[in-house]
């Protein structure tokens, strides 16, 4: 018998640029037969990404260690449940939110008025409003072909965020008008690679934004995940963007969540929302400051001289006059450089490269006194 999965040989996704309406109706087909099974017997081997009955489990006897079965409606509806995490590229790791995180942006939809929610790349957030949240609508938009078999059309496109383009046999722009135009009150929720480049992503809410003008619809809210220190980047990139003070948790990333960090996770959400609408939960450490107007971590101290909670990276920040701002607290003012830096640093590292050949870099470490 030939042991080559049948689901890699006749859906062949690394060699098709694009999945024909025929897959798409067999793999509708096989999900239908799949889940009219009981529980005991459908099956999902992780190696080759496969849905199938138990009668074919003979196809995948080489990885029987990476086969799941017994799989019961509520897996069959979470899919992400059964996937192995991709992480043989840093590029394209997935790594998934944990329960809290995800109880956290529910509630953060709801209370910006949303009804309709575009996950990108955030299939657990769209299994949760999918399963659980009737009240609001959800679309998938993921890279990971896996989700094919599990969702219609209506509810799942392959698609790439950084060409803004569906790998469908479709029109990507009338399929793309047809998301972004099902309610008024819509959010795109984004959670890429943080290896990506922002430029493309820009590209694709900018596109986002005029089929939404076009008809005549709302201003989209965004919500974009990405660490703390790329802020600048991201206020660079999107204009009106802000970054919330939320520390975002993976479950499979041993340093992107509460446990694995003394600071906590250094992961955050930006948004175009106004932030005093946002309620962060005050079980996880959070208050509102009256000053601010938003939603803030409790170790985040209100400077009254820079007239803001300034800190980014989970702990207290400390003034310095001398720069007129707040600093962490590991970093004190260098005369030799104007401007506060780690107590150990080379001296001169900030200036222009003229400078820097008529004065040699001096290196010293700075006193903690």
């Amino acid at each position: 018998m030939d042991q080559r999965c049948c689901f890699l040989e006749d859906l062949t996704y690394e060699r098709d640029l694009i999945v024909t309406k025929m897959m798409r109706y067999k793999l509708q087909s096989k999900y239908d037969h799949v889940k009219n099974l009981n529980p005991e017997e459908r099956c999902f081997c992780q190696k080759c990404g496969e849905l199938f009955s138990k009668t074919e489990q003979d196809l995948h006897s080489d990885h029987c260690e990476m086969l799941v079965e017994n799989i019961n409606d509520l897996k069959l509806s979470h899919p992400s449940q059964l996937f192995r995490p991709r992480q043989e590229s840093k590029s394209e790791s997935q790594y998934f939110f944990t329960e809290n995180t995800i109880e956290m942006l529910v509630k953060m939809f709801r209370s910006v008025g949303t009804t309709n929610v575009i996950c990108i790349g955030a299939p657990t957030i769209h299994e949760r409003i999918f399963c659980d949240v009737p009240e609001m609508k959800s679309f998938l938009l993921d890279i990971d072909h896996r989700y094919l078999q599990f969702y219609e059309s209506d509810h799942f496109r392959w698609f790439n965020m950084y060409n803004c383009h569906i790998l469908e046999e479709c029109d990507t722009d009338l399929v793309l008008e047809d998301i972004l135009t099902q309610g008024d009150s819509t959010a795109v929720f984004i959670d890429p690679p943080f290896g990506g480049r922002l430029e493309p992503l820009a590209y694709t809410l900018e596109k986002f934004d005029q089929i939404r003008k076009k008809n005549n619809k709302s201003i989209l809210s965004k919500f974009l995940v990405l660490p703390y220190f790329m802020e600048r980047f991201v206020v660079n990139c999107l204009p009106g963007m802000s970054m919330l003070d939320y520390k975002v948790d993976y479950i499979n990333h041993k340093k992107f969540n509460s446990s694995g960090r003394n600071k906590g996770s250094p992961i955050r959400i930006f948004t175009n929302v106004d932030q005093c609408k946002i309620s962060l939960p005050v079980e996880e450490n959070y208050r509102f400051c009256d000053e601010c107007n938003r939603w803030v971590c409790s170790e985040n101290v209100h400077c009254y001289k820079c007239n803001s909670c300034t800190s980014k990276n989970g702990r207290a920040y400390i003034h310095c006059n001398l720069c007129k701002r707040c600093v962490k607290r590991t970093w004190k003012h260098c005369k030799e450089c104007n401007k506060c830096c780690l107590i150990e640093h080379s001296c001169m590292r900030f200036q222009t490269k003229g400078r820097m050949k008529d004065r040699p870099r001096k290196k010293h470490t700075l006193s903690k006194a």
